[in-house]
């Protein structure tokens, strides 16, 4: 049983509740995703397996994930960085917003780590993964083909970094 922070639009935290609940009633709970750059800005992205329950065979932001009772979100951010790509980075968060898009109906804190450490992808979650010019990834996503959180994301992101 994973049981995830219920919380409302506020992102105040109303208790716990089980994934599976959360994705059945449309609950808001919170996740993360990271963006993995290189040296030269080029920006990891995943093709989701074909196995993954929801939203299968899709581009995908570096690591992404929900963030367990207890656990902060910087915490899950590192965590996920390190299941899905095998890379241990500092993560800097880069700004939050709420997607709805069923089954998902989360809180979304979007971080971004910097590494050239080589990559190891978790196959139970990905088939493949590339980097990318920042620019390509408007074009990933207007493909229609990314997960519904990709866009919201890397808006987010993107201002972010450009800024820098």
């Amino acid at each position: 049983m994973e049981l995830l922070y219920r919380v409302d639009e506020a992102d105040n935290v109303l208790g716990s509740i089980e994934r599976e609940e959360a994705h059945k009633n449309d609950v808001l709970h919170r996740s993360v995703v990271i963006f993995l750059l290189r040296g030269d800005g080029d920006v990891l992205v995943q093709w989701r397996s074909a196995e993954k329950k929801n939203f299968p065979s899709c581009y995908e932001c570096s690591a992404s994930g929900h963030v367990t009772f207890g656990e902060t979100y910087e915490q899950a951010a590192k965590r996920e960085l390190q299941e899905e790509t095998g890379v241990s980075a500092r993560v800097e968060y880069l700004g939050k917003y709420t997607h709805d898009h069923p089954p998902e109906h989360e809180m979304i804190a979007v971080f971004c780590a910097r590494s050239d450490a080589a990559i190891k992808l978790d196959r139970s979650e990905t088939e493949s993964a590339k980097f990318y010019a920042p620019g390509k990834l408007d074009e990933i996503i207007s493909s229609g083909r990314a997960a519904p959180w990709f866009e919201g994301a890397w808006g987010i992101a993107r201002d972010r970094l450009q800024r820098k």
